[in-house]
């Protein structure tokens, strides 16, 4: 029986994979990772260390492509709506990574307490498969700050720049993110923001119904310097290693 986590990189995914590791056999651990190649570099320094700290290594199935090239390739842009990129990224090569083990498996996510409904789908699609799926950390009731507390202060590694300014440490940028997100693209990741606001203008559509990317980087430029305490508390976040 191999044991899989989904692998992300994320701290989640990373502490639920120490759990296992205490259980299992590392033999019979396998920490599967998808590369997007749309992620902050950050990311695999992150994923090298959980890996070393843990002792199992990383087991790579992608498709090769990254974020931008499956929207040219399928001339649109995700959305929670149609998540091609999640499919094609992640579902796809990880389908053929199973097939090609030949052996009973359980897979883990690192879904939390704060994640019911993506837990419910994922459940859900899993018995569809007639799989085996685990979030530990729903199971046990640990907190995603928790997690990262952990990580930082116990396992004295750094988490992920994003985290910094993010929830997540996903692809850069996440096209099923909220307008708050992508505001924090535009002001710490104008490069990446930067291709987004192209790719409208290739396609033809745009992320969010109202407004282009383009129009709301004019909104966000001229809106008046006011005091924004959430904002303030991202701009002043001391460097995420443990001190």
């Amino acid at each position: 029986m191999k044991h899989i986590i989904q692998f992300s990189g994320g701290a989640a995914s990373s502490y639920v994979a120490w759990l296992i590791s205490q259980k299992y056999d590392k033999e019979d651990i396998i920490l599967l990772f998808h590369d997007t190649k749309t992620e902050h570099q950050d990311a695999y320094r992150f994923r090298k260390q959980v890996s070393e700290f843990i002792g199992i290594p990383i087991t790579e199935a992608s498709d090769g492509r990254d974020l931008w090239q499956i929207i040219d390739y399928n001339h649109c842009l995700p959305s929670s709506f149609q998540p091609f990129c999640t499919r094609l990224l992640k579902l796809e090569p990880a389908e053929k990574f199973y097939k090609s083990l030949n052996e009973e498996f359980i897979l883990y996510n690192g879904f939390g307490i704060e994640e019911w409904k993506r837990i419910q789908r994922t459940y859900a699609r899993a018995m569809s498969l007639n799989r085996i799926v685990k979030s530990p950390l729903f199971d046990l009731k640990i907190k995603n700050e928790e997690v990262k507390k952990i990580i930082r202060e116990e396992w004295k590694i750094c988490l992920p720049e994003p985290y910094k300014y993010l929830s997540h440490n996903n692809c850069l940028p996440c096209f099923k993110a909220g307008k708050k997100d992508w505001k924090r693209y535009w002001k710490y990741y104008p490069e990446a923001f930067e291709k987004a606001k192209q790719a409208e203008e290739k396609i033809g559509h745009t992320v969010f119904q109202d407004y282009s990317l383009a129009e709301y980087e004019k909104f966000w430029k001229g809106e008046e310097k006011q005091i924004d305490m959430f904002e303030e508390e991202f701009d002043t976040l001391p460097c995420l290693c443990s001190v």
